[in-house]
């Protein structure tokens, strides 16, 4: 019969979308990936992939095959997990994936606690907001922020945010105070630039019932570099409630209009591999963030 190996392969496979991404993934010989599915094939009595030249996409008996090795492995690490040695220190390289912002505001304060916990993991931090090549580039957690898209990996929801307004005092005295929506088509707006206009449009209703398109005043591709903007008294910003909470206590940035911010919640998600062998690292580290991340 079939080895747990080949179920690992072929999972590895499936979610690779390749025999080379899948070796890569593996640490393994392409050649190694294509005769583990063969044998595997050949021992079910089945075609587990479509092949052409330029990519492989699962049959309906492989698709079967990877709901039910997945929910295996996953059960055979489950079991190893609670036999293994409550004492044994974790050890080994973590790498997280993460938008720079919730680097910089979640993570940074707390993972010198998880480095405390578990001294002989190698932590690594990498910033990318897009999950496509998560296998390719070795990433064991990436955090992402928004409705995920469809793509094979696991995600575990970890919490919410939400966008509010904010001005620096210094603004607020010079050009008063805006008490509606309308008031904003008099002040300096900073938004995004071009590659993410999504989030020129602020969480506050227009006469039309819409939510309000910015014209922004000044623009960056960065949440961080608008927070400074904002700090020295160039306008109006919008942005997620965690990355302003020094200023807010501080007093650099005061929030404005929140009664008038429309109730809406930007979830918060892990998305890993779920190849069996990282699992025990992920668990940890998600019920660290699940105990510390304040949300």
């Amino acid at each position: 019969m079939f080895k747990f190996d080949d179920l690992k392969i072929f999972i590895a496979t499936a979610e690779a979308g390749s025999f080379v991404g899948a070796a890569h993934h593996l640490n393994i010989a392409p050649s190694v990936v294509s005769r583990s599915i063969k044998n595997l094939e050949i021992q079910l009595n089945t075609t587990l992939f479509n092949r052409t030249t330029r990519k492989i996409t699962l049959t309906g008996e492989g698709q079967w095959l990877l709901d039910h090795a997945a929910k295996t492995l996953d059960n055979l690490n489950e079991i190893r997990t609670h036999f293994a040695d409550k004492n044994a220190e974790l050890q080994g390289r973590l790498t997280i994936d993460a938008p720079t912002p919730f680097t910089l505001h979640m993570l940074a304060p707390i993972l010198s606690s998880f480095t405390r916990q578990y001294p002989k993991i190698e932590l690594s931090l990498e910033s990318n907001e897009n999950i496509a090549d998560l296998i390719e580039k070795k990433v064991d957690v990436a955090i992402r922020l928004g409705e995920l898209k469809s793509s094979g990996l696991k995600a575990k929801r970890i919490g919410s945010i939400q966008r509010a307004f904010y001005a620096s005092p210094n603004y607020l005295e010079q050009q008063g105070v805006p008490v509606a929506v309308e008031d904003l088509q008099n002040h300096n707006c900073l938004g995004f630039s071009q590659q993410t206009p999504s989030l020129n449009r602020w969480p506050i209703l227009t006469e039309r019932g819409e939510w309000f398109e910015i014209t922004p005043h000044l623009t960056a591709n960065s949440g961080e570099t608008l927070k400074q903007l904002a700090i020295y008294g160039h306008g109006i910003l919008c942005l997620s409630d965690f990355t302003v909470r020094k200023e807010l206590q501080n007093g650099e940035l005061v929030p404005i209009l929140g009664d008038k911010v429309i109730p809406h919640t930007i979830p918060v998600s892990a998305v890993y591999y779920s190849e069996h062998k990282v699992v025990r690292h992920i668990r940890v580290f998600l019920d660290f963030l699940a105990e510390h991340a304040v949300f």
